[in-house]
């Protein structure tokens, strides 16, 4: 059994509808007023993940407790495409939101506002961060806490709570673009950071796809730690933007000889999850090799298993949620919160310097954007945010 199988176990797929309908609040009959203009969603085929289409969704009344939420802008990265990726393994993120047979809803980080209300603690117009399906609007089960609130919804209970909790934000400031595209991805920076100090301290660490942002977080913070060597691995077209941000110790390509300066003992951190190169680094760096942690999906041939062959440590899943909340139990929530909110503020204002944004809108700019991160064609250096209109 695999780490994603302990944590989510498979279940049977549900028998969903034609998308999740978006309407005006009813009456307490459940009848609908007058329904908000038409909505949309982004369908994939799950047989061919490049193959996406735009949809149009049915209005529909809330029931009581439920909230409907209008998307206003979606951070895309390559976190969204290994949700595709994965959309059926045994953590299945197309059954999250309801499809048609044979296609599911990519699911995505986003801001949204809440267009209805059924539920008597959430008022209509607050604004909160999530996860999203690529939708014009999302039906959510809501249960207020101190922070937002939780989606409660039963399709959704196979969820680990990390997915399943809105945080309410303000109004947009001059940062929110960058802090919106680092946001979904910086969770497993720091607590990566915090488990590599802790189990390795004396170890370097060389990480693979070493200019994906979740990698550059990563880098930030192990940079700031005495003793603490890193390697950057990356591909030649990317080296000189690595480089270029001061935070590895050494960066080189996955076909360089330079590596035999890596200095032993050694732990991998991989964010490609190509069996290839995941091979090429056990081959090259031998019994120096003390440990390998699997954590993204970058390149377009990713497997979600970890490949079989591999020699001693064998590689496994390093799960974020799980780590953040043994550090939660440990420290504390306030105190917890308060150490990662102060290190993604110094990442979002630190990003202004080398993350160019590209801004989007449209249902046709969105599905555009989803087709070139399952390729893999959009820069290091750059993120997306699409407004669905």
């Amino acid at each position: 059994m695999t780490a994603l199988q302990e944590m989510h176990p498979a279940r049977p797929r549900a028998d969903h509808g034609p998308g999740e309908p978006n309407g005006r609040r009813g009456d307490d009959d459940g009848e609908a007023d007058v329904p908000v203009r038409d909505g949309w969603d982004l369908m994939v085929r799950r047989d061919d993940l490049t193959a996406a289409e735009i949809r149009q969704a049915p209005a529909a009344p809330l029931r009581p407790g439920e909230v409907r939420l209008a998307a206003e802008r979606f951070a895309l990265t390559a976190i969204t495409a290994t949700y595709a990726r994965l959309g059926e393994s045994e953590l299945p993120f197309f059954d999250a939101f309801a499809a048609p047979e044979g296609y599911g809803r990519v699911p995505a980080w986003g801001c949204a506002r809440v267009e209805d209300s059924r539920h008597p603690r959430i008022s209509v117009g607050t604004s909160y961060f999530g996860f999203l399906p690529l939708s014009t609007h999302v039906t959510l089960a809501a249960e207020p806490t101190e922070r937002g609130f939780d989606d409660i919804a039963p399709e959704r209970d196979y969820l680990h709570p990390w997915y399943r909790g809105y945080l309410r934000i303000g109004e947009h400031d001059a940062r929110d673009d960058h802090r919106l595209l680092l946001r979904p991805l910086y969770p497993a920076s720091f607590n990566l950071a915090e488990f590599l100090v802790r189990e390795h301290p004396t170890a370097a660490v060389l990480i693979t796809s070493a200019s994906s942002k979740t990698a550059v977080g990563l880098a930030a913070l192990l940079s700031r730690r005495e003793g603490v060597t890193t390697i950057g691995v990356t591909s030649p077209g990317n080296l000189g933007f690595v480089r270029s941000l001061g935070h590895y110790d050494m960066v080189t390509t996955y076909d360089e000889p330079a590596w035999g300066e890596v200095p032993e003992p050694v732990v991998l951190v991989d964010f490609t999850g190509e069996a290839g190169r995941l091979f090429s680094v056990y081959e090259r760096l031998g019994p120096a090799l003390k440990d390998a942690l699997l954590v993204g999906y970058t390149h377009p041939g990713a497997e979600i298993e970890p490949p079989e062959g591999l020699t001693a440590p064998e590689p496994w899943i390093f799960f974020t949620p799980s780590e953040e909340q043994r550090l939660i139990e440990k420290d504390g929530e306030d105190s917890y919160r308060t150490r990662y909110q102060r290190a993604e503020n110094a990442l979002v204002e630190d990003a202004r310097s080398w993350l160019s944004i590209t801004r989007r809108s449209g249902p046709d700019a969105l599905a555009d954007t989803y087709r070139s991160l399952i390729a893999g064609g959009l820069p290091a250096h750059t993120g997306t945010v699409v407004t669905p209109r």
